[in-house]
Order: C-alpha cells, then sequence, then structure tokens
C-alpha cells in the first residue's frame, strides 16, 4: 500500500508582481506485509511528512532575493525485522533546512513549464534524533547529542511539465553540502490521466547522504 496527499499554495503574481511566495506540504506512506517478521505483521517501508517553502523578492526580470525553508520528519515508528528495538519515529530523524540566497523563476504562457532554481550560499541545517531509545550516531548526530547544527550551502530545482492533455512530469531536486558533509533528494514523479476517475502514476525518490556506511564492497551510500 501507498498512500500520499500533498497541498500546494502559490501567491497569484498578477496582484503581487514584485513577490514571490509558495509553499508545499505532502505526507507519503509506505507499507508491506512481513512474513518474515514473527514480531510484526507489516512492515513501513516509507513514511515521509514534509514541508518546502520559498519566500521571495524581485531583485530582475526573473530572479528574486529568497528564503528557502524545508523541513521533513516521519510520524510513525519503525522497527527492524524480529525486532522491538525502534529504528525511527517522529521527530527521530527530523531535519530543517533554511536557506538565504537567489531564486530564479520562469513558466511559459500557457503555463504547460515551469520551472525553479534556488541557490542558498548561507544555510543552516538542523537535525534532530529526539527519542532516546535510538542511537543518535545511526543519523548522523553525535553521541550523546540530540541535535546537531550544520553551515552550508544548498540548492533546490523544481520542474513541473504538462507534457500532453494527459501526462504530467514533476521533478524536485535538493542539494546541501557543510565542510564534512553532504546529502541529496531528488524526486520524480509521472502522471498519466487515463479517465476522469483514473490514473496511473510512477515515481522514483533517491537520496544520497555521506553519513551513511558504504555498501559492502562497493563506493556506494546505502
Amino acid at each position: 500500500m501507498i498512500g500520499q496527499v500533498t497541498y500546494n499554495v502559490k501567491l497569484n503574481q498578477k496582484f503581487y508582481p514584485k513577490t514571490l511566495f509558495e509553499a508545499t506540504l505532502g505526507y507519503k506512506l509506505a507499507m508491506n506485509s512481513a512474513p518474515d517478521d514473527s514480531i510484526h505483521s507489516y512492515n513501513i517501508s516509507e513514511d515521509i511528512f514534509q514541508v518546502n517553502a520559498t519566500l521571495g523578492y524581485k531583485a530582475a526580470k526573473k530572479w528574486y532575493y529568497s528564503a528557502n525553508l524545508l523541513f521533513k520528519t516521519q510520524l510513525l515508528n519503525s522497527y527492524p525485522t524480529n525486532s522491538n528495538q525502534k529504528r525511527s519515529s517522529f521527530m527521530s530523524p527530523a531535519e530543517l533546512n533554511v536557506g538565504l540566497g537567489m531564486t530564479f523563476n520562469h513558466s511559459n504562457k500557457k503555463k504547460t513549464f515551469t520551472f525553479g532554481a534556488s541557490i542558498s550560499p548561507l544555510s543552516w541545517n538542523m537535525k534532530t534524533v529526539l527519542d532516546r531509545d535510538i542511537n543518535p550516531e545511526n543519523y548522523g548526530v553525535d553521541n550523546g547529542q540530540r541535535i546537531k547544527n550544520k553551515f552550508g550551502s544548498s540548492a533546490e530545482c523544481t520542474l513541473s511539465w504538462k507534457i500532453s492533455h494527459n501526462i504530467t512530469y514533476q521533478s524536485r531536486l535538493f542539494l546541501f553540502t557543510a565542510s564534512d558533509y553532504a546529502y541529496a533528494d531528488w524526486e520524480h514523479t509521472i502522471d498519466l490521466s487515463i479517465n476522469r476517475f483514473l490514473s496511473t502514476r510512477f515515481y522514483a525518490h533517491m537520496r544520497y547522504d555521506t553519513t551513511t556506511p558504504y555498501i559492502d564492497g562497493s563506493s556506494w551510500k546505502k
């Protein structure tokens, strides 16, 4: 089972031509049966509550001075197979990223293609692991600590393309880097409308984080 809810709000620039504001709130939950688990009957494979927001003031034709916010965590507890030791839970881990920089915003006249890119040379990133039953080192937080702050740079690109009357492609790429840490989050979604009541969705969500261990015999992170 996979369920996804997304809510997006955007300021109408016809009324506020110098101000850019957009916020997206989303929740995705995926679970599957666990026949090899003698303790749990199901396994949560994906549980993401995420908020993205951009606020900007026009600097040039399509450029804005901007502030960007990203917050994400999960809502439910997750457990390894055959174990009652929690792997993750609400606010464990959680991540907040705030960046200051410039945003480029473009859409064609028919609004079938929209592209946005934010570059934030100054970014603050905070990770939390508040649940004391979870080892904070599993999520890049120092042992004995529950919160870790880092300053670095971030970038975010978003793309929405209505390829045809029944096919829409959306993509979002987020990057953060500090002196000793980097991660990337890249989402792809394709929606195909079959009729008024049915549609099909294909999606891929790729992540890379330098705080996770290498896969044995490989140069890739888990």
